[in-house]
């Protein structure tokens, strides 16, 4: 894949994450999807359980399960299903962020672990950065690691968390 279309095929999934990003600022009802939309519809969970083709108590554990974040991905489309619903996953940035803005994160870390392991270098030789130049170097770093994103931008660096 040539690198036009790297980056094209790039821009495109960021834009999809970000738009679900838009999408996922709900917050799960603290009694748990299942529940608040069978209540919603006045639906009964014996009815819920008919309707997924379970066992009398199929509903009341499901409801138990998603709170207890133990429900499995298709448990969750089945119940959504009976429930006339559709399920939707996603995995967002974290708080409404962008994609751009944990890409942007990431060089910064890199780039001021680029610029430490540097410094020690150059304290052994006596030719350490000021403050104002270390900022400037940090910042230059970062825009060449937003550009190229090398291979290894993701991998973990001393320090990372």
């Amino acid at each position: 894949m040539t690198d036009s279309m790297k980056t094209l095929e790039r821009e495109q999934t960021r834009r999809q994450v970000n738009e679900a990003v838009a999408a996922a600022r709900l917050r799960v009802p603290r009694q748990g999807w299942i529940r608040t939309v069978r209540t919603a519809l006045g639906m009964s969970g014996a009815a819920l359980s008919r309707r997924v083709g379970g066992g009398r108590t199929w509903a009341a554990n499901m409801q138990r399960y998603e709170r207890e974040e133990r429900a499995t991905l298709r448990s969750m489309r089945e119940a959504a299903a009976a429930l006339g619903c559709r399920f939707v996953y996603a995995i967002v940035p974290p708080d409404g962020e962008a994609v751009e803005d944990l890409i942007e994160a990431q060089a910064g870390r890199r780039a001021r672990q680029i610029v430490r392991d540097a410094s020690v270098h150059m304290a052994l030789e006596a030719q350490q950065l000021g403050a104002a130049d270390t900022a400037a170097e940090i910042e230059r770093l970062k825009k060449q690691l937003l550009a190229e994103m090398p291979r290894d931008f993701w991998d973990p660096a001393d320090g990372d968390e």
